[in-house]
C-alpha cells in the first residue's frame, strides 16, 4: 500500500483543489495507467496467439483489447463527471461514471459471446497447438502485471469510492484469470491435448459474460437509484440530533449523482419556537451536514408539541405498544389537533421494506383501533412514509 501511495502522490499530488477535482484526476490517471498496460499486453498476446494458432490466446488478447477500450471509457467517464452543472444537467454530470461502468460491462459480455462460437468450433475440430516455453513464461508475466494493475485500481477505488475503478479492477483480474486458463491450454497442447485449447477458450468466454453481467447489475442499480446505507442514514441522523433545538429527525432522503449527494430531511422542533428561531435551526442543520458530509441539504421543519400532556400520553402509548413491532421502523411527528369541531391524533410511521400494501393497511388499522380505544372521540390520521424515506 505504501508503494501505491507513493506512486499516486508522485503523479497525482493532493493540492488545495476541491475533493471532487482530485477525485476526477485520480480516476483519469488510473485510466491512462490501464490503457498503457493493456495496450502493451494486447500486442504481446496477439503475437503469441497468431504464432501458435491458439484460439484461447487470441480470445485472451481480445479480452485485453476490450480492457484497452474500457480504459478509454474510464477516462471519458471521469472527464464527463468533472464538467460543471449546466442548464440541461443541473445536478452535474456525476452519473456519467455509471454509464462508463455500464459500457465496460457490455464490452465484456459482447466479447464473451463472440468467442463462445469460436471455442466450440475448436472443441469439435481440435488443432494441434505447440507453444514454446518462453511463450508460456511471457503469458505468466502478463498475469503478474495484470494482477498488480488490478490491485492498484482497487486501491484507488477505495481511495476515492469509485464504482468505475472497482469495475476496472475486476476487468483486469478477469483478464489475469483467463490467462491462467490459457497457460493450461498451452501446456496441454504441448503434451498432445489440443482440445483443451477450445475448452479454455470457452471458459474464458463464460467468465467474460458472468463478470460483465455482475458489473452491469451494479451500474444499473446506481443509475436507477440505490438506497443509502444504514451507516449513511445514522450518520445524518446523529449530526442533526446534535443541533440545539432539534427534537427528532425522520424521512431522510439521499439522492446520489456520482460522488455528489443531495439530502432531504424532516426535522422536529418545538412549535413554540418563533419563525426566526426555526430558520436559525434549519440553517445550522444545513451547515453541519454540508461541512461534515459534503452533501447538498434541504431541511423541512416539523413543529411538534412536546409539552402538551395529551401528546406525551399518545407518545407513551405508542412507544409501549408499538416500538417492538417488527413491521414499524420509526414513529414520528406526533401531533394532536383539538378544536371545537375536530379532535385528531396525527403522526407518521416508517415501515419495514418488503411489506405488501395489504400488510401496511392492516398495520395502520391495528394502530387506529388501539388509539381509538384508548382515546375515545379522537380520529386517527397515520401517514406512512414511502420506502425511499428513512
Amino acid at each position: 500500500m505504501r508503494v501505491f501511495d507513493s506512486i499516486t502522490d508522485r503523479f497525482v499530488p493532493n493540492t488545495k483543489e476541491s475533493a471532487q477535482t482530485y477525485r476526477n484526476k485520480i480516476g483519469i490517471f488510473q485510466g491512462w495507467v490501464s490503457l498503457l498496460v493493456n495496450s502493451l499486453l494486447f500486442g504481446l498476446k496477439l503475437v503469441i496467439g497468431l504464432m501458435v494458432g491458439a484460439v484461447s490466446v487470441i480470445a485472451d488478447a481480445v479480452h485485453t483489447l476490450s480492457d484497452v477500450v474500457s480504459s478509454g471509457v474510464v477516462i471519458w467517464g471521469f472527464k464527463q463527471a468533472e464538467k460543471p452543472a449546466d442548464v440541461e444537467h443541473p445536478y452535474g454530470h456525476g452519473r456519467a461514471e455509471y454509464i462508463a461502468t455500464l459500457i465496460i460491462a457490455v464490452l465484456l459480455v459482447v466479447a464473451g459471446i463472440e468467442f463462445i462460437e469460436t471455442s466450440i468450433d475448436r472443441i469439435r475440430n481440435p488443432q494441434a497447438v505447440t507453444a514454446k516455453w518462453w511463450m508460456v513464461v511471457l503469458i505468466g508475466f502478463t498475469i503478474l502485471l495484470k494482477e498488480l494493475t488490478a490491485r492498484y485500481a482497487e486501491f484507488l477505488s477505495s481511495k476515492i469510492a469509485s464504482g468505475t475503478l472497482h469495475a476496472d479492477a475486476w476487468h483486469h483480474r478477469t483478464d489475469a484469470i483467463s490467462s491462467l486458463l490459457v497457460i493450461a491450454a498451452l501446456i496441454a497442447g504441448n503434451y498432445g491435448y489440443p482440445a483443451v485449447d477450445g475448452w479454455a477458450g470457452l471458459g474464458v468466454s463464460l467468465f467474460l459474460i458472468y463478470t460483465g453481467f455482475e458489473i452491469a447489475k451494479n451500474a444499473m442499480d446506481e443509475l436507477i437509484g440505490k438506497p443509502p446505507t444504514t451507516e449513511e442514514v445514522e450518520s445524518i441522523r446523529q449530526i442533526i440530533m446534535e443541533v440545539n433545538g432539534v427534537l427528532g429527525v425522520h424521512d431522510i432522503i439521499v439522492h446520489s449523482y456520482g460522488h455528489d449527494k443531495f439530502v432531504s430531511v424532516h426535522v422536529e422542533i418545538d412549535a413554540e419556537k418563533t419563525t426566526a428561531e426555526s430558520h436559525d435551526i434549519s440553517e445550522e442543520v444545513e451547515e453541519k451536514l454540508e461541512k461534515a458530509l459534503g452533501v447538498e441539504p434541504t431541511v423541512h421543519m416539523d413543529p411538534v408539541q412536546p409539552g402538551n400532556p395529551l401528546v406525551q400520553e399518545v407518545q407513551s402509548f405508542l412507544n409501549h405498544n408499538w416500538n417492538g413491532d417488527e413491521r414499524i421502523t420509526d414513529i414520528h411527528d406526533i401531533r394532536v389537533v383539538q378544536t371545537e369541531n375536530h379532535h385528531v391524533i396525527l403522526f407518521g410511521i416508517n415501515v419495514r421494506s418488503g411489506m405488501t400494501q395489504a400488510q401496511i393497511v392492516e398495520c395502520c388499522q391495528e394502530m387506529e383501533r388501539g388509539l381509538q380505544e384508548k382515546f375515545a372521540g379522537y380520529e386517527v390520521n397515520i401517514k406512512v412514509s414511502p420506502l425511499h424515506r428513512f
